[in-house]
């Protein structure tokens, strides 16, 4: 990696530069244009206000930290009533988690939050502060904070700064802090709704919110209330004409590309095209039966479908995979591209002056919101079913008793006795989904007052709490599933019956391919096999044909429950030294304090899990987990200086350095010191140059400490298939430690075929070993306020963030990926298995997933804010053509870095999804007697869809046009009229031009909602 201090002091000679540049011009400036009004002296009162990365008390306009501010007029003319939604748009939350991105089966719990990630740095690196204090968790085990929860009619501006604030605010905010600032003081009334809908159908929103605040006593005094209630509409995957079954574009392997088969690759071919139709090779929802594997003639093996119709093979494309053909379509197995979201909140925020030197505050909040979706249904691949099953069609079983066939297989090679072998996607048994509710309380009360006008205190306490309720529904109990697929007839009535209801000793063969495994040393764990059992006979062989009682007896509703508990004690002094000294330039400003924060979760599986995970093999399909239950505390001292040096000299009107310590002690990682040092420097009324650096530390949190061991899925690629040897940093090295893993469990290397895109059950588990990752931050900018452009404002910033030592939960993409291009022996192939046996010997089967201090981050770049308030009398137009305010927050990432381990090679991360090196949102308003109208324009540019290795290793791995995901330009238009005094209407669209989603990408770069239109009224009284 490039050093960040070699680039840190480039940029600051190219700054020095800028500085002699603009002050060489400036008497010329000056000269032709009218001069602003004066900045603050002496004899001008100046109220100091706090912000974002500091407990000083400064005027606002002598911060060293940069920070951006959106203030709530600029929130309302976006349109959006989602405030996570809207931050995403800023450009250093690009890669913030929005509602399309938890509905992912692999982790349920995260579906409907909306999660801040600072600089592409991760959630749980991002500290989000209400009214610079903390906010509960929504997720257990982990620090982030769901934005859902913060009532956005309360919003007065939202900060976002860049950097470690650990010395400030703790730990977690190595990437930065996010805070939002509430509405003091309020008075009146305030009512809005909305109503938004989409101009091709499904998703949508409405929303309401109601305002009401009172002063009393003469103002000593305030009592502030908010009622808000929001309904996101639930977009499924058939809203969209580009995500409707057989309709998708998928990128599959390219059955005339030779290297598809394993043989050499044609470098004149691509490996890979879009195609649809695309079908599972062996699977279908009627059931996909296996009757002959020495005389069958189709490709896939497969001779019949459940309901005994021929299956009827497509276009080879690889793996497990066919255009066209009897197959399963690949596109079939999601339903909701963005789940449905209700939110709804109560927030009472007081404020009480006791005396003229003491005031105490109190915010409450009650907030509560229910989401729900829909995954995928239960699925098997090698379910066995014996020959006496009376539902097998009379062709197939007469099909499989021929010579040869399954039924004929003395030596037991395919299956343990006569039957049939089928593979079947179980849709009629009900798609698996989830109904989540959250609730989350919080309370912050405090004193506030003042020793004399120069030294001043605050006293807090916040305690939050947050519940989560998480029903799985449709859950397949795999024991009774396979008993009661194990059907024979009962001869005292010559009726269908389970045969374990007949002979308790029966036990179920299941799954031989074992994707959800089966252990018949436990058979029973569920139900008491018998005359009394309940089992209900199920058929499977085709479409619709299990009975609800059988569903029912077969299916379950799995609860989680988890409670969140956090309590922050906080007190500290603040002021400056005009009671005991004050330099040439100023009295020293300071803070001293002490704080101490207990967190707890408590994650409680239902007790199926918990039972599956005592007998070690998933019961259900949502697998098996253990109990998560882990606090820690910490106590805190913080301490913070601002010493004034110079002042209104030439070239230096303001000289002052900054700084800030902590020292941390956790009950878990023991002691931590943070500290920032920086400065400001005002050369002339209109520049000031601006500098950080800070160290920062993120505590492990509870998961990652104490998470039990819980059952996750997620699909990979397999870098040991023949067609994904070629892709990794060494494609020689891949291909050696592929070929001596597979030799070894007896599977050919050469002729290793395994490109499914199933979901893999894998594990997830904690770490108690684990120790405080650092970070180093960087920045140094200037802001520029020119007098011959009176309401302009210019912020340029240069930032660097180093993180060592740094907690990571490794994808199972890149554990596999690791565990073969790196040299043998490597702790990541201890963390996989590959079968022995099946119809696919050598798939992986398993993975844990552990984190460690492995990893190193950095990442670099610029940020840009630009703010212009344009008056046209200004420049000596008389007409009144109203007034213009221009905004424009803009990025260009520079680095983007990620190393897995000490030896490892950096991984490039900038320009891949989510990570764009440019990008900006601009926001132009025109504001006319009663009249705003606001445009809006989000983008960045292209991203690439694959990694750097695999564009550079295989040029014909696609098409060129494919490597990248287009770029991002999204504009929107709001119209807003005052009709009455503090009455108005608005109307807008989000996305004007309906762009859409990439190929095989359902939500990036853009939403799905597509193109939007909103209505809305706002009324003051």
């Amino acid at each position: 990696m490039e050093s960040p201090r070699t680039k840190l002091l480039s940029t600051a000679i190219a700054a020095s530069f800028t500085v002699i540049l603009i002050n060489s011009v400036s008497s010329l400036a000056l000269a032709q244009e009218a001069a602003a009004p004066p900045p603050p002296t002496e004899d001008t009162a100046v109220e100091a206000i706090v912000v974002t990365g500091t407990r000083l008390r400064l005027p606002d306009y002598v911060q060293a930290n940069p920070v951006v501010s959106l203030d709530a007029e600029t929130i309302a003319l976006s349109g959006t009533t989602n405030i996570g939604e809207f931050l995403k748009d800023t450009p250093a939350l690009v890669s913030s988690q929005d509602l399309a991105d938890g509905a992912d089966t692999s982790s349920p719990d995260q579906a409907g939050l909306n999660l801040l990630n600072l600089r592409n740095l991760g959630v749980n690196r991002t500290l989000v502060l209400v009214n610079g204090r903390r906010h509960v968790s929504a997720s257990p085990g982990i620090a982030a904070v769901d934005t859902n929860t913060i009532p956005a009619s309360l919003i007065e501006r939202v900060e976002v700064l860049t950097g470690g604030a650990s010395a400030v605010y703790g730990a977690d905010g190595v990437s930065g802090v996010v805070n939002f600032i509430l509405k003091k003081d309020f008075e009146g009334l305030d009512l809005s709704a909305q109503h938004t809908w989409t101009d091709d159908g499904g998703g949508g929103d409405d929303s309401v919110s109601l305002v009401a605040g009172k002063n009393f006593n003469d103002g000593r005094g305030n009592l502030t209330a908010a009622v808000e209630y929001s309904r996101q509409k639930r977009l499924k995957f058939s809203d969209r004409d580009y995500t409707r079954l057989g309709q998708r574009d998928i990128l599959i392997s390219n059955p005339d590309d030779p290297g598809t088969f394993g043989d050499p690759d044609d470098p004149a071919i691509f490996d890979n095209i879009l195609a649809r139709n695309v079908r599972y090779i062996d699977s279908s929802p009627d059931g996909s039966i296996y009757t002959n594997f020495g005389t069958a003639t189709t490709q896939s093996g497969v001779s019949f479908l459940g309901n005994g119709q021929p299956f009827i093979d497509g276009e080879y494309a690889g793996g497990f995979f066919m255009l066209g053909g009897s197959g399963s379509l690949l596109d079939s197995f999601n339903d909701d591209l963005i789940p449905a979201l209700e939110r709804g909140s109560v927030s009472v925020n007081g404020r009480y002056e006791f005396t003229d030197r003491l005031a105490g505050f109190v915010e409450a909040k009650f907030a509560q919101t229910k989401t729900g979706f829909t995954a995928q249904p239960s699925y098997d691949y090698g379910l066995f079913i014996a020959a006496d099953n009376p539902y097998i069609p009379a062709n197939v079983l007469a099909d499989a008793s021929e010579p040869g066939g399954l039924v004929d297989d003395p030596d037991g090679n395919f299956i343990p006795a006569p039957g049939v072998l089928m593979a079947r996607d179980n849709f009629d048994l009900g798609t698996q989904g989830y109904d989540i509710d959250r609730k989350t309380y919080r309370l912050a009360a405090g004193l506030e007052g003042s020793f004399n006008d120069n030294i001043s205190f605050e006293l807090s306490g916040v305690y939050g709490r947050a519940e989560l309720d998480q029903h799985a529904y449709n859950v397949r109990i795999n024991e009774r599933f396979f008993a009661a697929t194990d059907v024979v007839i009962n001869p005292a009535n010559g009726q269908a019956t389970c045969r374990s209801t007949l002979d308790p000793t029966a036990v179920p063969y299941g799954d031989l391919f074992a994707q959800f495994p089966f252990d018949p040393a436990t058979f029973g764990s569920t139900f008491t096999p018998g005359a009394n059992s309940g089992c209900v006979p199920l058929n499977v062989f085709g479409a619709g044909s299990p009975s609800q009682a059988a569903i029912d007896w077969v299916n379950t509703t799995a609860t989680e429950k988890s409670k969140i508990e956090q309590i922050v004690l906080n007190g500290f002094v603040s002021g400056d030294t005009t009671d005991f000294f004050t330099l040439p330039a100023g009295p020293v400003a300071f803070v001293a304090g002490a704080e101490y924060r207990e967190e707890k979760s408590d994650f409680q599986p239902d007790p199926i899990e918990l039972l599956a995970d005592q007998l070690e093999y998933p019961i259900t399909t949502v697998g098996r987990a253990s109990r998560t239950k882990g606090k820690f505390d910490v106590k805190e001292v913080f301490a913070e200086l601002s010493v004034p040096l110079l002042k209104d000299l030439p070239w230096a009107k303001d000289l002052t350095l900054q700084g800030a310590f902590r020292y941390s002690d956790y009950s878990t990682s023991g002691g931590t010191s943070t500290w920032n040092f920086g400065g400001r420097w005002r050369p002339s009324e209109w520049f000031m140059l601006r500098a950080t650096s800070a160290r920062a530390v993120r505590a492990p949190n509870i998961n990652n400490l104490f998470q039990g061991r819980q059952q996750t899925f997620d699909g990979f690629a397999d870098p040991c298939s023949v067609e994904n040897l070629g892709l990794g940093e060494n494609p020689a090295l891949r291909a050696q430690n592929c070929a001596a893993a597979l030799t070894a469990i007896g599977v050919d290397p050469a002729n290793f075929i395994n490109n499914s895109s199933e979901s893999i059950g894998g594990f997830i588990q904690g770490n108690p070993d684990l120790k405080p990752e650092k970070a180093d931050t960087v920045t140094v900018g200037f802001v520029l306020t020119p007098n011959f452009a009176n309401g302009l404002q210019i912020s340029v910033d240069y930032y660097d963030i180093e993180i060592r030592d740094a907690i990571q939960s490794f994808t199972p993409q890149t554990i596999v990926n690791n565990c073969y291009d790196l040299s043998q022996p490597n702790t990541f192939c201890d963390l996989i298995t590959r079968s022995t046996s099946g119809t696919n010997p050598g798939r992986i089967n398993s993975f844990l997933q552990i984190p460690g201090n492995l990893a190193n981050y950095l990442t670099a770049g610029i940020d840009l804010n630009v703010r212009y308030n344009l008056d046209p009398a200004d420049f000596g137009v008389e007409h009144d053509i109203g007034k213009f305010r221009f905004s424009l927050v803009g990025n260009w990432l520079q680095e983007l870095t990620f190393q897995q381990n000490e030896t490892a090679a950096p991984t490039n991360d900038r320009g891949a999804e989510d990570a764009p090196e440019w990008q900006g949102s601009l926001d132009v308003t025109w504001l006319y007697k009663k009249l705003t109208v606001n445009y809006g324009f989000n983008y960045f540019n292209q991203t690439r869809r694959f990694s750097l290795a695999t564009m550079r290793n295989e040029p014909d791995y696609v098409d060129a046009d494919q490597f990248y995901y287009k770029a991002r330009q999204v504009h929107d238009l709001q119209v807003r009229y005052e009709v009455f005094d503090d009455i108005n209407v608005y109307a807008g669209g989000t996305n004007l031009t309906d762009q859409k989603p990439d190929f095989s990408e359902y939500t990036y770069p853009v939403s799905p909602l597509g193109r939007s239109f909103y209505v809305g009224l706002n009324a003051r009284f």
